[in-house]
């Protein structure tokens, strides 16, 4: 976000811009709009999820390598926080 940000103003305009769609894999989708939100707090967030298991997401806990990741990147969210990496999202 440090460096996308100065490219969109000059391409685009921040100001321009009021909706973003983060897509990623499952197990670091909470990260992606946590991060996006502290950089650039303006923008509505959507996240969309993809992932390469051939387990379906609503199962993830049952496929051990799935599930490994999932804990994995849960475990970073508040150490993330605490540094200020990241900003709570969805703000409730």
């Amino acid at each position: 976000m440090i460096f996308s940000l100065p490219v969109i103003e000059a391409a685009l305009g921040l100001s321009n811009i009021h909706s973003v769609i983060c897509l990623g894999n499952t197990w670091t989708g909470r990260r992606y709009p946590m991060t996006l939100h502290r950089h650039w707090p303006e923008v509505e967030k959507m996240l969309i999820t993809v992932d390469s298991f051939d387990t379906p997401r609503a199962l993830w806990h049952s496929d051990p390598v799935f599930r490994t990741r999932v804990f994995s990147e849960w475990d970073k969210i508040e150490p993330y926080k605490a540094n200020g990496f990241i900003a709570e999202w969805p703000v409730m």
